[in-house]
């Protein structure tokens, strides 16, 4: 319990809460996404949506005259797109159209059987084809040219088996590609893995960044691989803090995702002044499942950490790193600076480089410490490594007060991921 000098803080951990007591003399703030009221009648947002679309024909005349359609969607990372899903779904029977789902995983691994029950529900199970992508299997992919930035064009053959290809889930802030959402649905979610790294390889460009969408080299090269696709339509929602949905966009694949993003901007965009010590949490489950997840709540707290400060950042992290073997290799073999100048170099850039680079960006750019309060196989994992990794709180804390000092003010990130810091 805190005392009359303290406040209670909770922030979302693994399936739960992980709660602690701050003094109230040093807390400078808790930032986390706007409240914003859900939509009253959900089915009805999507039924209207889908008829009344961003510069498009309503999706009944969309899917027009087709036999087959492939429904592009997100998997378990992100929140369930049901109830998007199942009005699209609807329409196609009505139509006569055989529909299949397809899991855009990009390089993430495939969901299990109990997830896809989870995600979609058992009747989409029943009733319709529900693949996922291999980003590996390169005689799935068909080639369709290169982008200006570089990357091959190497999309799923899965595209061009069906009359349209719809895409549909959730938009929130990225912090490689701006936003999600839209042109993420190919690149990376059904790209082969060699194009995802070449794509990735724009994060080293400074103009890559959080809540940016045009003049981002990685959304555009993102975007030009996908308008070399067949791509007809979208159906996204706009979620709230706890993912709430707050309102629903279809139509074009560029214009209504544009549309989206700017509707999302005031929820998610934030303001402070650094501080020494900033406690940052990913937002729980199916956020921190893995630290490939779980590491993107540092992006905000490399903005708000001064200089020398502590970044404590919270993630469960119950299904591990997550991440390729180069991700601990760098971790534990390399120096933070070694790792942000090699991440530079094509020829060592990949996806597990990149997740070693984020979180020594804040030792280099900041000279911050770097501490993760997650589960033990993971702490373990990190021995020997420069992440402080620990499983209490308590501990962290020690850490930060031992390397700041017991005034130190103190910010905190809740549900940071989706946090642009203005």
């Amino acid at each position: 319990m805190a005392g009359r000098g303290s406040v209670r803080v909770s922030a979302e951990y693994g399936d739960g809460h992980l709660a602690f007591a701050l003094e109230r003399s040093r807390l400078r703030g808790i930032l986390q996404p706007r409240d914003a009221d859900a939509v009253a009648d959900l089915q009805a947002a999507v039924e209207r949506s889908l008829a009344r679309p961003v510069a498009s024909p309503s999706l009944k005349k969309v899917l027009a005259r087709a036999r087959t359609a492939l429904i592009l969607t997100v998997n378990h990372t992100r929140p369930s797109p049901r109830p998007l899903l199942l009005p699209i779904l609807a329409e196609c029977d009505r139509q006569g159209i055989a529909a299949t789902i397809c899991i855009a995983t990009g390089r993430h691994r495939r969901m299990t059987r109990a997830e896809l029950k989870r995600h979609l529900g058992d009747d989409v199970l029943r009733k319709h084809q529900v693949v996922q992508h291999d980003p590996f299997d390169r005689r799935a992919h068909r080639r369709l040219g290169q982008t200006k930035f570089g990357t091959e064009i190497l999309v799923n053959r899965i595209l061009f088996e069906h009359d349209r290809v719809i895409g549909t889930g959730i938009i929130e802030p990225s912090y490689l590609a701006g936003w999600s959402g839209g042109r993420k649905l190919l690149m990376p979610g059904i790209a082969f893995h060699t194009s995802i790294d070449s794509n990735h390889f724009l994060l080293t460009d400074p103009r890559t960044k959080i809540g940016s969408l045009r003049g981002n080299p990685l959304s555009d090269d993102a975007e030009e691989f996908s308008r070399a696709c067949p791509y007809h339509f979208i159906c996204y929602a706009v979620c709230g803090a706890d993912d709430q949905v707050v309102a629903v966009v279809s139509g074009d694949p560029y214009k209504a995702h544009e549309r989206a993003c700017r509707r999302s901007a005031p929820i998610y965009r934030v303001r402070a002044k650094p501080a020494p010590i900033v406690v940052s949490s990913a937002g729980g489950y199916p956020y921190d499942c893995d630290l490939v997840q779980g590491k993107k709540a540092i992006v905000p707290a490399i903005e708000l950490v001064e200089r020398n400060g502590v970044a404590i950042l919270l993630a469960a992290c119950k299904e591990g790193l997550g991440a390729e073997k180069t991700f601990i290799d760098w971790l534990r073999e390399k120096t933070p600076a070694e790792v942000v100048a090699d991440v530079c170099k094509c020829q060592l850039f990949s996806l597990g480089a990149h997740g070693a680079n984020i979180l020594a960006r804040p030792i280099v750019e900041k000279n911050a410490t770097v501490v993760l309060v997650t589960q033990p196989k993971v702490a373990k994992a990190l021995e020997g490594t420069y992440v402080r990794a620990v499983t209490r709180f308590e501990d962290a804390w020690e850490l930060a007060n031992g390397l700041c000092g017991r005034r130190a003010g103190v910010l905190v990130l809740r549900k940071a991921r989706r946090l642009i810091c203005t």
